[in-house]
């Protein structure tokens, strides 16, 4: 049976125009009585899934910035991972050579340095609350990952030289068109939903997950069932057990409301 489901947000709950099917909702609370964790999990910002699921009343887990910080609905922190200002020192300092636009994320607030239009409309795009700094130098807050945001594309170029001169301490990985996050070495959704398995004592055969992209293969390994989405690049798909429709197809909705009918004829 069932006993945690998470999902990816952008390009799998997410429609393309960034929406969310608001019947889900629904569903949510109807799991819950079933006391099967539901869990949305992402590269976005704590406050920006509070925001996707304010109309969900019951509880829920969100997994922030990748995997660095797991909290449920009502601002509990379950697990946080953040990056020391040494580490952080680091990455600033390569960017001049990699000449690409640096977003520093707190808990609830993007840090940035002369962010260029492109990068802010953007933030207002996907609704992200952005911090304009002078330095990063002013940061006081905690750190829990690191963007590297590429307007053209994420050039490989970029890419390789990362994987020459991050720091041991810390990892990237690619989670979308243009994007590129850096966290703590370790942390991913996959980490993340290991962490809550192992915090509700429920088996990976027990879950459930669904994503689009390379930021999702972490949690495809932590679940039996696994889904990718349709609209996923293939070479997303070929790691994942089963594939559901599309995101603009309803699909993380579709298969669950179907397993839970199933649970109930059985």
């Amino acid at each position: 049976m069932i006993k945690l489901i998470a999902t990816d947000m952008d390009g799998t709950l997410l429609n393309d125009n960034g929406n969310i099917n608001e019947k889900i909702f629904d569903l949510i609370n109807i799991l819950n009585e079933k006391d099967i964790k539901f869990v949305a999990a992402s590269g976005r910002f704590y406050s920006q899934l509070q925001k996707n699921f304010e109309k969900v009343n019951t509880d829920m887990i969100f997994i922030a910035h990748n995997g660095a910080l797991v909290k449920n609905n009502k601002g509990k922190a379950l697990y946080e991972n953040i990056i020391n200002k040494e580490e952080i020192n680091h990455v600033i300092d390569l960017n001049p050579e990699l000449g690409e636009q640096l977003l520093l994320a707190g808990e609830n607030e993007a840090y940035i340095v002369n962010p260029s239009e492109d990068m802010l409309n953007t933030f207002t795009l996907f609704g992200v609350p952005a911090v304009i700094l002078k330095s990063f130098s002013e940061i006081k807050n905690p750190i829990y990952k690191i963007t590297y945001y590429m307007a053209s594309g994420v050039n490989p170029s970029i890419v390789n030289y990362m994987k020459e001169n991050l720091s041991d301490k810390l990892e990237f990985v690619v989670s979308g068109d243009k994007w590129v996050d850096i966290m703590n070495k370790g942390v991913s959704k996959g980490n993340a939903i290991k962490i809550l398995q192992e915090k509700f004592k429920i088996n990976q055969s027990n879950t459930m997950v669904f994503g689009d992209y390379y930021n999702d293969l972490t949690m495809f390994k932590a679940a039996h069932y696994s889904y990718a989405m349709e609209n996923a690049p293939e070479d997303v798909k070929k790691h994942a057990n089963f594939i559901a429709e599309s995101n603009n197809e309803d699909g993380v909705y579709n298969v669950i409301a179907s397993s839970l009918m199933k649970l109930e004829c059985s």
